[in-house]
């Protein structure tokens, strides 16, 4: 019967700690949530140059403005198109030089066995 209660004391007690245990971590990570905030502070001399080509934006009839918009889609589509084609080109290469690694390695280890 002493040896049941000191399990059950004992259990008792794990289960304090694993209570005190969670309550602490719910409470830091409500705490910690602050993420670092970066602030990136251009130089004057691109504050001017953004300033000025708000500017002109701002000036522009609204169909132009529509236009410079689907221009700059368009820009910024065909960059993001060539990187990915430059990416897949990388690709290519590195796949075509280990197959042909490889084809040399069986070709030189045949030649040698006969």
């Amino acid at each position: 019967m002493s040896s049941n209660r000191n399990w059950q004391q004992k259990l008792e007690e794990i289960e304090a700690e694993i209570n005190r245990a969670t309550t602490s971590a719910s409470q830091q990570s409500k705490t910690e949530t602050v993420r670092p905030h970066i602030e990136i502070d251009p130089s004057p001399q691109l504050q001017n140059w953004l300033k000025s080509g708000r500017d002109w934006f701002e000036t522009l009839p609204q169909v132009a403005k529509v236009a410079v918009g689907i221009g700059a889609v368009w820009l910024s589509f065909s960059v993001l198109s060539a990187f990915l084609h430059i990416i897949s080109s990388l690709i290519s290469i590195v796949v075509m030089g280990f197959l042909l690694y490889v084809g040399y390695k069986f070709v030189f280890r045949s030649s040698n066995s006969q």
